[in-house]
């Protein structure tokens, strides 16, 4: 959902009228499928509070609807606006005021069909709301990666979650000391890399998308270690696990 913050506001204001009149309808069923899917799809770019997603590639969800709901706007006006710009998303390129960046622009079809308005729903339910998620939405999209990554021969492959999600397809890992190689495949159009700390080491690898490896290499002692995405605001989002040496 990339964009500029000053355009979704624009938007809200227009769509005001259009969904002014309507109100969301929690269903349940259809909030956990937008909530799972925003974590799967949207989190590695957006901040989202209540969705515990903290990238900063895209602009923040929270603070982008945050005027348009003091000024009085509904959520359902916001529900309209994030499909809409899930269904056509911006193709002119923006800059970030705070760093002069070009900010990313989102792909298209990243959800369509009733994927795509249970995300905006949930969107609009969650933006700058406050407070945390209850009951089935609680633990939605954060299913616990028990799968664990074995060293062979020196080296420890720990691919990204081909989906883009902020995981890699491993929760762990284990490892024998001295010399290792550690690899991350990520076949995601967003960008990953591998990065370990701990005991002294501190080493971060290149940042890569579309099939591209991403590779650091260390000497490790006997101890536990954490890897983890250095790309800003994805180990903040859950990208990463416990590497365990023996």
């Amino acid at each position: 959902m990339g964009g500029g913050r000053i355009g979704i506001a624009l938007a809200v204001g227009i769509a005001a009228v259009a969904f002014g009149g309507c109100e969301l309808q929690d269903d349940g069923d259809n909030l956990v499928n937008g909530k799972t899917l925003f974590n799967e799809k949207c989190a590695a770019c957006h901040t989202l509070a209540r969705a515990g997603a903290k990238g900063v590639t895209g602009p923040s969800l929270d603070e982008s609807f945050q005027r348009s709901l003091k000024d009085g706007f509904g959520r359902s006006a916001i529900e309209g606006v994030v499909h809409r710009q899930i269904l056509y998303p911006n193709r002119n390129p923006q800059v970030d005021p705070d760093t002069g960046k070009l900010l990313p622009l989102m792909p298209a079809d990243l959800v369509t069909g009733e994927d795509a308005e249970d995300v905006a729903a949930y969107v609009a339910m969650a933006a700058s709301a406050g407070g945390k998620d209850a009951g089935r939405l609680a633990t939605a999209g954060q299913t616990k990666n028990t799968k664990v990554a074995q060293e062979q021969n020196g080296t420890l492959d720990i691919p990204a979650d081909p989906s883009g999600k902020l995981a890699y397809e491993f929760g762990s890992a284990q490892a024998q000391t001295g010399a290792i190689t550690i690899d991350s495949k990520n076949d995601a159009a967003i960008g990953h890399n591998i990065a370990v700390e701990g005991n002294g080491v501190d080493e971060k690898g290149d940042v890569v998308q579309g099939g591209g490896t991403s590779t650091i290499s260390a000497d490790l002692k006997p101890g536990e270690y954490t890897f983890y995405c250095s790309v800003p605001g994805h180990r903040e989002g859950g990208m990463e696990g416990k590497l365990t040496v023996k």
